[in-house]
């Protein structure tokens, strides 16, 4: 592991918080794929209480409410693995935010992290704070670029900072706790070749700058992403690496076909080609899309809907109003709203054990990937396929996955009027009968890694002590 990777591990999993009981593998775990690994959390409130559980009086800034909810989130952690690798000496995976019609993904948005794309994949860039060519930090831009963009904008963003997950009010705050621990000054110096000092406002500013270079460095790393799951050890064994694969059952081959087939799982769910045989595919589009999740309300205050993209090109200073852009895919207006972000399906199921529960779409609303599949199939209540289920709306109260399912029905989409891919039979009456939909989950459970990221162990110097001369 390079130097800057190791650093990276270090501030993903050290308690860099206040008070100090939170790190980003709380949020991003990895023995379930990069989310949240608490299931009793998972299965109700969905995101994840931050490192101040609760606002106290004493705590409070002026003009602040005093409230008993819990202090946390708004939405499920994102996984952060198979968003972004280095393969070649090369960045995969997510770009720079481009708006539709304007880069790689066609009628959609692409690129940029968070679940609202907010992360653009250039602030860490901009801030100048990265290389300094008078000292030994300029040396390594030839090595480091490529770790800038969208992972490095959202750990600057920064988690370390706010105040619903890791709590530390300034970056001298962070850089001061890294600089006490048995691995910073030196991994720092290691990956860098200048010292860690945090004596100023602006020696912070730059050591967390790297902090967030490091921390994608690592995320993008052969560590972070094994591509050894079952489907990537039959494919690299298979004679000729076309499906169907002999080291896959009949059933998640035709999972495969459906996939790639009359499900159009791959119309978002696909990063490299039309058939799924690339072995660095990461079942993503990076790209932004409504699919019409219903409205979860118990994530902890009941939070209005987020409206995902459409905030960011509001505040990229664009109108997102479809009459006064060059480049929606319909001829609507708020073409984004309620457009969130692909997750990659790699590790999709990947959980501690059996009986655990994890929580599915930016809200958390699914809590397996059998009711989601069948969501993609049936959502919508007005289609053939809808009616051969027997599917119809929900009642006013029904609101929970729970409730849904026991009462075969699909809430209200948390935004009723957001352009969903509905329109063109993407998805919710897709035609697929229940044999199919299990075959469908049957695939998507071969994407699991058999390994999985451990955290480092203790810390022990590279230095190696000088002999003691004989007196």
């Amino acid at each position: 592991m390079q130097p800057i990777e190791a650093l990276g591990k270090r501030l993903f999993f050290e308690n860099i918080s206040d008070p100090s009981r939170m790190s980003c593998a709380t949020c991003h775990a990895p023995n379930t794929g990069g989310t949240y690994n608490v299931s009793g959390v998972n299965l109700h409130q969905v995101a994840v209480t931050g490192a101040r559980p609760h606002l106290r009086p004493k705590d409070l800034a002026e003009g602040e409410e005093k409230t008993t909810l819990k202090n946390a989130g708004g939405l499920k952690p994102p996984t952060n693995q198979y968003v972004s690798f280095i393969h070649e000496n090369e960045a995969k995976g997510l770009k720079s935010l481009q708006l539709a019609r304007l880069g790689p993904c066609g009628i959609f948005p692409c690129g940029g992290a968070f679940w609202n794309g907010r992360a653009n994949g250039d602030i860490v860039q901009n801030t100048n704070l990265i290389f300094n060519a008078n000292d030994a930090s300029g040396q390594k831009k030839g090595f480091y670029t490529k770790y800038l963009g969208p992972l490095a904008d959202q750990a600057f963003a920064s988690p370390f900072l706010n105040p619903v997950e890791q709590n530390h009010k300034s970056k001298e705050d962070v850089c001061s706790q890294v600089e006490s621990t048995a691995w910073g000054k030196e991994l720092y110096y290691l990956a860098w070749g200048v010292d860690l000092t945090c004596q100023s406002e602006a020696e912070s500013a730059t050591a967390f700058a790297r902090f967030a270079v490091a921390l994608a460095a690592w995320q993008m790393s052969e560590d972070n992403n094994r591509f050894n799951s079952k489907r990537d050890i039959a494919l690299a064994e298979d004679d000729n690496q076309q499906f169907p694969l002999n080291g896959l059952t009949d059933l998640e081959n035709e999972g495969h076909d459906l996939f790639y087939g009359p499900a159009r799982c791959s119309i978002c769910h696909n990063s490299n080609g039309a058939n799924g045989t690339h072995p660095l595919e990461r079942y993503t589009d990076d790209s932004y899309h409504a699919i019409g999740v219903p409205r979860n309300y118990e994530l902890p205050g009941s939070p209005l809907p987020d409206i995902g993209l459409h905030s960011t090109l509001i505040n990229l200073g664009l109108n997102p109003d479809a009459n006064d852009l060059p480049f929606p895919p319909f001829s609507v207006q708020n073409a984004f709203v309620g457009a969130h972000k692909t997750p990659t399906l790699r590790n999709v199921d990947l959980r501690p054990g059996k009986g655990f529960t994890k929580a599915y779409a930016h809200n958390g609303w699914f809590k397996s990937l059998e009711s989601i599949v069948h969501f993609y199939n049936t959502s919508d209540v007005a289609g053939e396929t809808a009616a051969l289920f027997g599917v119809v709306r929900c009642p006013d109260g029904i609101v929970t996955e729970k409730d849904a399912l026991a009462n075969n029905c699909w809430p209200e989409p948390e935004i009723p009027n957001a352009p969903l891919l509905t329109i063109g039979g993407v998805t919710g009456d897709l035609g697929l009968t229940a044999h199919q939909e299990a075959a469908i989950v049957a695939y998507l459970k071969t994407l699991t890694d058999t390994t999985i990221v451990e955290a480092p162990k203790p810390y022990k110097t590279s230095s190696k002590p000088q002999k003691q001369g004989k007196k």
